[in-house]
């Protein structure tokens, strides 16, 4: 997450004075008074007090829960959650108050995001599959499935869109292909709207490629119809 700390910011000092008091009952409702952007603010200073710090992660991270155990996540703190290490983090966080299926003004929720954005040498897909192969989060599903204002998948916003200079290795382009399986079981008409997409976004070889696999077509075929 790349947002500018401010230190002074009044829901910082709130948030540490909280901490410091051990006052943490109170943390949830404090946050509910903030603006969205001190939300996030707040949010994005556990982040990365945890990254600056590691011995205080697990706090940090439990901090957030708190949080956001009773408040749904603001919208620019979903359009700002683009890494996998702010997933990673926030994810115990998320599975609650249906973070995973909130979203930001474009419809977009964290996985659409945090794909989009995705590193070549840090992708999240891995990640994901093993959450739900081991975590049992039906908001995880959906928000997998679920579709932005452009109508495109979590997925399919990654191959449209994201940097991809190569093919992923091959442990996340196995877990690639098993998210492609899972959201088509939910969502199996979702997948026809990369096209369009396709089509005001000349693809390159690599993101041929992968549209094949994830419309289950010919590369031919998919240059055909874009």
């Amino acid at each position: 997450m790349e947002l500018k700390e401010n230190r002074m910011d009044l829901s910082i000092q709130l948030l540490n004075a909280r901490i410091k008091q051990q006052q943490f009952d109170e943390l949830d409702n404090d946050f509910k008074k903030l603006t969205e952007a001190q939300q996030v603010i707040q949010l994005n200073y556990l982040f990365e007090s945890a990254l600056r710090m590691s011995i205080k992660y697990d706090f940090m991270q439990n901090i957030a829960v708190r949080i956001l155990t009773t408040n749904t996540p603001p919208a620019p703190f979903i359009e700002k959650l683009t890494s996998l290490d702010a997933l990673s983090f926030f994810t115990p966080a998320l599975k609650l108050n249906k973070g995973f299926i909130s979203t930001d003004d474009s419809g977009n929720n964290a996985l659409h995001n945090v794909f989009k954005q995705a590193m070549p040498t840090q992708l999240p897909f891995n990640y994901v599959r093993s959450l739900m192969l081991f975590e049992s989060n039906e908001e995880l599903l959906h928000a997998l499935a679920h579709t932005n204002k452009q109508g495109l998948t979590p997925v399919a916003s990654y191959i449209a869109y994201a940097h991809k200079p190569n093919i992923p290795v091959k442990h996340e382009f196995s877990a690639l292909l098993a998210l492609i399986e899972i959201e088509q079981k939910q969502n199996p008409a979702a997948k026809l709207q990369i096209l369009e997409a396709l089509k005001n976004n000349p693809p390159s070889e690599i993101t041929l490629l992968l549209s094949a696999a994830y419309l289950q077509r010919s590369t031919e075929q998919v240059a055909a119809l874009i």
